[in-house]
């Protein structure tokens, strides 16, 4: 008895060509067609053009908040809430590396290495923001705020006629130098928009964007025996 594959080789002479002619164009067909397809498709809406697109997605896989950073030049943010996402208190240690510390006095019975060794932390306050740019895509931020400018921002949000945080959008600069420096908070309604050169934010986006914001668990908190090995490493010398 002959197996399939050897009745597949009784067809004749004059079948088999007209086949495989038949077959050739199908391929011919098909690859046309697979080129046509791959000339017309659009370029991934995940590529994206310009510097503010690349700092995006160099911090897209980051494990820390993606900071606000505020300069003399004003950025145009939106709150994504009415409220700091976290508050907490900060070290800074002038030593090559990391050199911001998150306090640990108010969770460690045993109290914060740093604090023992004479460094007073600053209170830190940090808001879930979308920072909006002429040159690329909305972007979720960390807002990290000292106690006067959180001064500044709960006042606006209890001001009835500039209140919520959320309800409008703000242009957020800095003037001055060290310690007289100064933060700068000028709202910008949304029909505004459009004389800053920013596009309106849809509501998809601002889902989106808020569906990622930053919780509590972003803060870094260091070990204790970190910290003490910081006060031996860097302070004692």
């Amino acid at each position: 008895m002959m197996s399939r594959y050897d009745d597949d080789d009784q067809e004749t002479m004059e079948e088999a060509p007209v086949r495989a002619a038949s077959n050739l164009k199908l391929v011919v067909e098909d690859k046309e067609e697979e080129e046509a397809e791959t000339d017309a498709a659009p370029a991934p809406s995940s590529i994206r053009r310009g510097w503010g697109a690349a700092e995006t997605v160099k911090h897209a896989d980051s494990p820390f908040a993606q900071r606000l950073r505020v300069t003399e030049e004003p950025t145009i943010v939106k709150f994504v809430e009415d409220e700091p996402y976290a508050s907490y208190r900060q070290h800074w240690v002038e030593r090559s590396g990391q050199k911001s510390f998150t306090c640990i006095a108010d969770s460690d019975p045993k109290g914060c290495p740093l604090c023992d060794a004479g460094m007073r932390p600053s209170t830190r306050f940090a808001f879930n923001v979308i920072q909006m740019t002429s040159d690329s895509e909305p972007t979720l931020k960390s807002y990290e705020v000292g106690p006067r400018v959180i001064d500044q921002l709960k006042n606006f949000h209890n001001d009835p006629r500039q209140g919520p945080l959320s309800k409008h959008f703000w242009a957020v600069s800095r003037s001055g130098k060290g310690a007289t420096s100064a933060t700068n908070h000028q709202l910008v309604k949304e029909r505004d928009l459009e004389e800053w050169n920013i596009d309106q934010l849809t509501t998809e986006t601002f889902k989106l964007l808020k569906s990622k914001a930053y919780g509590p668990d972003i803060i870094q908190i260091p070990s204790r025996k970190d910290l003490q090995q910081i006060v031996l490493d860097d302070l004692d010398s």
